[in-house]
């Protein structure tokens, strides 16, 4: 069989929409000063270049810094699923 150009674009995109489908998502969130962190991990090994670590998106951290003099948060995390409605203070 000869491949030409439309193939490998093909075999190129269904490469990265199973590579898109079976990357994990853990998300995170520290129960002391609100930081967030997001690990992708792919095949159950995690993917440093696409993980976001202490993510400070709502700016609770800064004020957490802010109350308590520029002190480092020792973060005590817990696991969050997106899908339930329920989320920690």
């Amino acid at each position: 069989m000869k491949f030409n150009f439309r193939h490998i674009i093909f075999l190129f995109f269904t490469f990265l929409l199973i590579l898109i489908l079976l990357t994990k998502t853990t998300w995170r969130v520290c129960t002391v000063c609100g930081v967030q962190d997001f690990e992708r991990s792919l095949f159950g090994k995690r993917i440093e270049l696409l993980s976001n670590h202490e993510v400070d998106e709502y700016g609770t951290y800064k004020k957490w810094r802010e109350q308590h003099l520029g002190k480092i948060c020792d973060h005590q995390w817990v696991e969050i699923d997106e899908f339930e409605i329920n989320l920690p203070n």
